[in-house]
């Protein structure tokens, strides 16, 4: 496969859909294992799964390394290739929609549930800004719990964009924090910083 790939945004498996799952996936469409890289929660790698044929697009299963979270991405030589195997990737596997990763942020009645809920919206996120998703993260950052706090700071990083900064700095601002939520949020504005610069 040529240097030049277009990536699909990350597709969250739902509970119950796993490797196996997309190893049958991608034995139906004829894609042969090619990779098989274990987790190095150390390096920030997720567990990593890849399959593809001589020519086509490629699909990598993943277990993100924060939120224990499986998803699909799809990687292809042109913007054709790639939309043609996403349609075919969620049809097949019980992936996430993108309006599904908002309304269950939105309907989560079980609050130990809201963290993860926020993760997986992150996780999921469009590749491109998107208003809808930076609303969540933002209202997230208001909720007084520290964990739903910590998850709307990580789910940032999914994809980092640049409005999230300004956003990381009010929040800064605020008193009463606890010291490792405050570092967790100055890690992760110096990191989007440094992408976006």
């Amino acid at each position: 496969m040529g240097s030049n790939l277009f990536l699909s945004r990350r597709m969250v498996l739902r509970p119950g859909t796993d490797e196996e799952s997309v190893d049958e996936l991608a034995a139906r469409l004829g894609l042969a294992r090619h990779a098989d890289i274990p987790m190095n929660e150390e390096e920030g790698v997720p567990r990593q799964v890849i399959w593809h044929a001589e020519t086509g697009p490629a699909l990598n299963y993943r277990e993100d390394v924060f939120s224990a979270l499986p998803y699909v991405v799809v990687t292809a030589e042109n913007s054709h290739d790639l939309s043609e195997f996403v349609d075919i990737v969620e049809a097949v596997l019980d992936t996430w929609r993108v309006p599904e990763l908002l309304q269950t942020v939105d309907a989560n009645a079980e609050p130990n549930a809201l963290p993860e809920a926020i993760l997986r919206m992150g996780l999921g996120a469009p590749k491109e800004f998107d208003q809808d998703f930076f609303s969540h993260v933002r209202d997230a950052l208001g909720v007084d719990r520290e964990d739903v706090r910590e998850a709307a700071l990580l789910a940032m990083t999914y994809q980092p964009w640049s409005q999230y900064e300004t956003l990381i700095e009010n929040f800064l601002e605020q008193e009463g924090m606890s010291e490792p939520l405050e570092e967790t949020a100055r890690i992760i504005l110096d990191e989007l910083e440094g992408m976006n610069s």
